[in-house]
């Protein structure tokens, strides 16, 4: 693991996606749970904050047009991902 990498992880309370830096032990929720890394499932490493940003965006887009599969969301890079919703 580099100093400077991101991931994307998800609270286990509330269920929302953020991005938490891996310098650290712990990331506090919006919601108040604090979320120890370690144990967190990581959805998605970066090597950067703004490569792990843009990710979740590309995550959150789609969530509110139909269903979007768990399988998907770790298995394509950002662009590929928006095209794919594109076409569908």
């Amino acid at each position: 693991m580099t100093d400077t990498e991101f991931a994307i992880i998800g609270c286990p309370k509330c269920r929302r996606m953020q991005v938490a830096s891996l310098l650290h032990a712990t990331k506090t929720c919006a919601c108040g749970y604090k979320i120890d890394l370690s144990k967190a499932k990581l959805l998605r490493v970066c090597e950067s904050a703004d490569e792990a940003g843009e990710l979740l965006r590309s995550f959150a887009a789609p969530k509110n047009s139909g269903f979007v599969s768990a399988s998907t969301i770790g298995t394509c890079s950002a662009s590929e991902f928006i095209t794919e919703k594109k076409n569908d």
